[in-house]
């Protein structure tokens, strides 16, 4: 499956398929502060405030088919169709996760041996068993026939989600995980969503060729 951002906030956006232009999902986020009556809300900002958002996702008919509540960057509680989840723990594997100094891997719930990879410059979703990758964010990019290309200069490019389904997981499932993955990808190697930097910062690596070099580790 491919589906193109809209827009460069992954967090508020249009997913349509490339091909036709046909609206897939819709992802919108919306955030409110909650203010502790014990304090003086003049002199308290928003950092001190506890900034809660709540991220759904929608069908092309507009249904809910997911939701993200966040605590700031943490995701604190999870609804995926009528299944409920809280935190991020429970959306992915706990046995083992994969590390190097710029790579981290978190295995999914739905498969053992699929990996999110994420480092500075790219996130996959990994088969680790067959060293094969079955889902790509390719960032400010454009389609040249079947492969992607780096834009030349920012804003040129779009957003690509790009995956290969799986039996045990619904795509609402993959685009949660994405989503949770991408936020996490950003806030461990400290990157900016400044558009004047993305040709720099989105360069789309093959991280399935690290995998048979990286370690497993428990956490």
């Amino acid at each position: 499956m491919l589906l193109k951002f809209s827009k460069s906030d992954i967090l508020n956006s249009a997913l349509v398929y490339p091909e036709t232009g046909a609206l897939g999902y819709t992802i919108l986020t919306r955030s409110h502060f909650i203010h502790d009556s014990d304090k003086d809300s003049d002199t308290e900002s928003e950092d001190e405030n506890g900034e809660t958002r709540r991220t759904t996702i929608y069908n092309k008919l507009g249904e809910v088919i997911a939701e993200i509540g966040w605590k700031g960057k943490q995701p604190i509680e999870i609804v995926i169709s009528k299944e409920k989840i809280i935190g991020a723990k429970g959306m992915f594997g706990c046995s083992s996760a994969i590390l190097s100094r710029n790579v981290l891997g978190i295995p999914t719930r739905f498969d053992t041996e699929y990996f999110w990879m994420a480092a500075p410059d790219a996130l996959t979703l990994l088969d680790y068993d067959s060293n094969q990758t079955k889902g790509s964010f390719h960032t400010n990019s454009m389609r040249v026939g079947e492969r992607f290309i780096a834009a030349p200069i920012p804003s040129l490019g779009h957003d690509y989600l790009e995956f290969e389904t799986h039996p045990l997981a619904s795509t609402e499932e993959l685009l949660v995980s994405f989503i949770l993955m991408e936020v996490l990808r950003r806030s461990r190697f400290n990157l900016h969503i400044d558009s004047s930097d993305r040709s720099k910062l989105w360069r789309s690596t093959p991280l399935a060729n690290w995998g048979r070099r990286l370690r497993r580790r428990s956490i």
